[in-house]
């Protein structure tokens, strides 16, 4: 190789390196690396680091994996491709990621501009390629050696973390220009560079403002039928005791998502799904006002209720000052930490409060009463999709992690879990609430420690994610996942397409599927669970060896039905 080649190769390594280093030191531990030729220098710098690689073959499984990965690590992770249609393939991951505010650090390569819009192979218009789906987003350009440049590439390493960062966390992209030769030859590798003193640039939690306190405050004081309700979010115990302290001092009930982290291994109130389809019940129990946390609650019988009552007041908290109120009942947004709010406002009402008994008292006796009813049927009918995740909770160890995919099971989980003796952590992708991506995004989740992990997903979900099953070679990865094969999409059947003739071609959409051979296909061990005890046996071994292992339940689709529907006559009848 020329001498000058010699040295461009040494420079897009040195270039990367540089970059890699300051990742390092901004907090940044794993990066999932796509194979290709353009990316190489990134790909060799990522190598000679000390953040853990993960090699996947196949990009949208890339970005789910990574998605998972940040989501149960509570860290950026970075995701490096070449160019092209690579890059695209990284979109849903993408779109997730800024629906769910997950740190993303997408290292795109591409080719120099020279070459760009001259019908060069493997060359797109790589510019802002995801839009104001990113956070941030710079062409790099590519590599120069002077001092300010080597300075210029480090610098964004230590932005790219703390923008993926900070709130609201999510995507950001940097489009990295390789000339060729990409790499130099081996004895002529540039050293690695010294590892950078530590980057602050995590985020700190945000204290609320003590007039935005003293005005909610205000507000509740007066109005005595309140609910704090609490969406889909990642917080740790100390939420869940600043929660419990807050509805102690003002007597407003709390409302947990399954996925909120604070209503299992609590008495929060868990079966409101249930009880809120009881017209009755739902049109005298309204609310005065609502101090929601995190996203909107997955239950859809909660948003019917809340639609009842368009005079109750709207609070929301939420540290990135977004409005997500779907039904634009919010009046008012405290941008500040969760935890920090709910401290101050308890500590900013303690014995100034009215809680009103009566108010607590009612809705305690529906939650009470529904999960009787939830529990005679659970225990009572068999093998139901709504029976399945009490059932396999009791197989998860205490230090597990339970990822649910999208459609029916966090539904099912919301629906007929109201409650549980522990914690559990519940991961899911409730973003954008799709189906793609969800046993990449799982398998990633597992090698953020050594936590077992149970995933629970549908057929059409399994399906849409088949080479996710290829990262499961990866060191640390395994999850036990089990597939609900109802031959379709269940969720159909309770939409009005369901009373159309053209309803199973266009949405029950059949597949005749049975996923043994996929599962062997790569390596996987599977099986089918006939009964209750067959299925958590068989769960239970395998999240207690943390080894990969798709466990297929089939289930029928009417009858799925049916009995859910039998189960909600059966509630509001007896409310």
């Amino acid at each position: 190789m020329p001498e000058t080649g010699r040295a461009l190769g040494a420079l897009n390594v040195a270039w990367a390196s540089r970059f890699v280093v300051a990742l390092h030191a901004a907090g940044v531990r794993d990066a999932i690396l796509c194979p290709g030729s353009r990316s190489a220098p990134l790909a060799i710098a990522f190598d000679r680091s000390p953040i853990a690689t993960h090699v996947s073959l196949d990009e949208r499984a890339a970005g789910f994996f990574a998605l998972g990965l940040a989501k149960a690590s509570r860290r950026p992770v970075a995701l490096v491709c070449t160019s092209g249609s690579a890059a695209a393939n990284f979109f849903p991951a993408v779109v997730e990621a800024s629906s769910a505010r997950v740190p993303l650090i997408l290292a795109t390569a591409d080719r120099p501009p020279e070459l760009r819009d001259t019908g060069a192979p493997q060359t797109i218009d790589q510019i802002k390629l995801y839009g104001d789906l990113v956070r941030w987003f710079v062409e790099v350009g590519a590599p120069e050696d002077s001092r300010a440049m080597q300075d210029y590439i480090a610098s964004l390493g230590t932005r790219a973390a703390a923008e993926a960062w900070r709130a609201p966390a999510g995507p950001v992209h940097l489009n990295f220009a390789f000339r060729e030769p990409l790499l130099p030859e081996p004895d002529a590798m540039p050293p690695v560079p010294a590892a950078l003193p530590e980057s602050h640039v995590a985020p700190e939690a945000t204290r609320p403002s003590r007039r935005s306190i003293e005005r909610l405050a205000k507000t509740a004081r007066s109005l005595r039928r309140g609910l704090i309700v609490c969406g889909p979010d990642d917080n740790g115990l100390a939420f869940a005791r600043a929660i419990a302290r807050l509805s102690e001092v003002t007597g407003y009930p709390v409302l947990a998502d399954p996925a909120s982290q604070i209503r299992y291994g609590s008495d929060f109130l868990g079966a409101y799904d249930a009880f809120l389809r009881v017209p009755s019940l739902a049109e005298r129990l309204g609310p005065e006002l609502v101090i929601q946390f995190g996203a909107a609650l997955t239950s859809k019988a909660y948003h019917t209720y809340i639609a009842r009552h368009p005079g109750s007041a709207h609070v929301l908290v939420d540290p990135a000052a977004e409005w997500r109120s779907p039904a634009r009942r919010a009046r008012e947004v405290i941008a500040a930490n969760p935890e920090e709010t709910a401290l101050a406002l308890a500590e900013t009402l303690g014995g100034t409060a009215d809680p009103l008994p009566s108010w607590r008292e009612e809705l305690a006796l529906a939650e009470h009463a529904a999960r009787a009813i939830l529990a005679r049927h659970v225990e009572g009918d068999g093998i139901t999709e709504g029976s399945l995740f009490p059932a396999l909770l009791t197989a998860l160890p205490e230090d597990g992690i339970l990822f649910v995919g999208n459609s029916m099971p966090i539904r099912d989980l919301d629906a007929f879990v109201p409650v549980f003796p522990r914690r559990i952590r519940v991961l899911a992708n409730r973003g954008a609430n799709g189906i793609d991506g969800v046993v990449s995004s799982a398998l990633g989740a597992s090698a953020a420690s050594d936590a077992p992990l149970l995933l629970v997903t549908g057929d059409l979900s399994f399906h849409h994610d088949l080479n996710a099953l290829h990262m499961a070679r990866e060191e640390r990865v395994a999850a036990t996942i089990v597939v609900v094969n109802n031959d379709g999409g269940g969720i159909f059947s309770f939409l009005p397409a369901a009373r159309h003739d053209a309803f199973e071609r266009y949405f029950g959409t059949p597949h005749g599927l049975t996923f043994e051979h996929v599962a062997s296909l790569y390596g996987v061990p599977h099986a089918r669970a006939g009964t209750w005890s067959d299925l958590t046996r068989r769960a239970g071994e395998s999240l207690r060896s943390r080894t990969t292992e798709v466990i297929e339940l089939r289930t029928n689709r009417a009858e799925n039905r049916a009995w859910h529907q039998s189960v909600y006559e059966d509630v509001v009848q007896s409310l």
